[in-house]
């Protein structure tokens, strides 16, 4: 099981239109084949960040669906609204409680 944090920078006067946009995204995000769960999330202190966390079986599933979003222009779009490049952040669950 892995967790994937995607961090995002959006531009301010997109985040409106982007969070409409990715919250009509997320439905195919959580019925891709791997994975248990996805949450949008913003940062208190930082109005432009994004985090988008989800659940995956392992990261090669994560990748599949990562190569299906880049096929079908997703991630082309969201390149409209960020002001950085995304970092992701891969982290192995060791143990749940």
């Amino acid at each position: 099981m892995v967790i994937v944090n995607l961090q995002l920078k959006i531009k301010p006067e997109k985040r409106d239109e982007f969070i409409s946009w990715f919250k009509g995204i997320l439905p195919d995000t959580r019925n891709y084949d791997g994975c248990s769960e996805v949450n949008l999330c913003s940062l208190a202190l930082e109005e432009g960040a994004v985090d988008v966390i989800s659940k995956w079986e392992s990261q090669e599933k994560y990748d599949a669906y990562l190569a299906w979003r880049d096929e079908d222009g997703t991630l082309a779009m969201l390149g409209d609204f960020v002001s950085a490049d995304p970092a992701f952040r891969f982290l192995t669950i060791d143990q749940e409680f």
